[in-house]
């Protein structure tokens, strides 16, 4: 009895020995598989982590580059803002010009209208004014100077064919005078003394003669045919009165026919007897008033003058 408890004792021991090795065989496989697949947990962990880290890396690269996206792209839309803003100041800039020089070309145009109005109208009170008339061409005559006719200043001696003559005292350009239409330029007077050597002038003079030479141009300035003895001119001095010498002042009397537009060049002499040449210093004249030939009224009055021998 003693020995089969012994023996089952035995028994029970070994099997608990077997089971006790057994687990421990199973203890240590089991922790072999537990640590072989922490191991592989740990692999997977970590090939989840890389995976997680690459992905992480990826939206990380992603999210830069969208980043990147987004900032170029407001950089881009500042960029058009800027040149759009650009683009509308230099629009706004030239429509300003334009307007500017709009404005200007506006403001020189009605500028320019306002002076062209006066222009034109200037131009139309130009038009309206009558043309003037073409200035008159003058004709002129030139009549017999007469036999005692010299030239020369103060002092010459002239010999011709009617005489030899000292020119006493001589004046030139004295004055124009103006009546009516008529104008008389009084070109020279001279004090001329002389022997005659001409039988028949010294017939009718005499030998020696004593003389004012008068030498003028008369002007007949209007359309009509106007009557002026420049002949019929008086002289007065030392209470003596003179006439022009109808023999000696060339054709005589028959000056006074003024045809329109001519001037008349004539040579009056005035003979010296009743007093002595050198006792003349100055002259006082008259002349006729013009007459109009055609209605035959006068159409000026007579004209007084004088002029003076003295320091000739």
């Amino acid at each position: 009895m003693k020995k089969l408890l012994v023996t089952s004792f035995t028994a029970t021991l070994l099997i608990i020995t077997g089971c006790n090795q057994q687990g421990s065989e199973e203890l240590r496989a089991g922790n072999h598989g537990s640590k072989g697949l922490a191991q592989e947990r740990e692999k997977e962990m970590l090939v989840l982590k890389d995976e997680e880290e690459e992905k992480e890396q990826e939206e990380q690269e992603e999210q830069e580059t969208e980043d990147e996206a987004v900032e170029e792209e407001e950089e881009s839309e500042n960029n058009d803002e800027v040149t759009e803003e650009s683009v509308a100041a230099k629009k706004t800039e030239e429509e300003n010009e334009n307007s500017d020089s709009t404005e200007k070309q506006a403001d020189e145009k009605e500028e320019k209208t306002e002076q062209k109005e006066p222009e034109e109208e200037k131009q139309e009170e130009v038009e309206a004014e009558p043309e003037p008339e073409p200035e008159p061409t003058y004709e002129s005559i030139y009549h017999n100077r007469g036999a005692f006719a010299v030239d020369g200043s103060t002092g010459a001696t002239v010999h011709n064919g009617s005489g030899n003559f000292t020119i006493e005292a001589s004046l030139n350009n004295i004055q124009t005078l103006s009546t009516g239409p008529v104008m008389v330029q009084l070109k020279s007077a001279s004090k001329v003394s002389g022997d005659v050597t001409e039988q028949s002038l010294a017939g009718v003079a005499g030998d020696y003669v004593e003389y004012i030479q008068l030498d003028a141009v008369v002007t007949n300035t209007s359309s009509d045919p106007i009557t002026f003895h420049i002949d019929n001119t008086r002289f007065e001095s030392g209470g003596q009165t003179f006439y022009a010498h109808e023999m000696f002042s060339g054709a005589g009397k028959g000056y006074g026919d003024l045809q329109p537009y001519t001037e008349h060049h004539i040579t009056l002499i005035y003979m010296i007897d009743s007093m002595n040449l050198k006792d003349i210093y100055s002259i006082y004249g008259v002349t006729d008033a013009p007459v109009n030939q055609n209605t035959g009224a006068k159409v000026g009055d007579a004209v007084n003058f004088n002029f003076s021998f003295s320091g000739a």
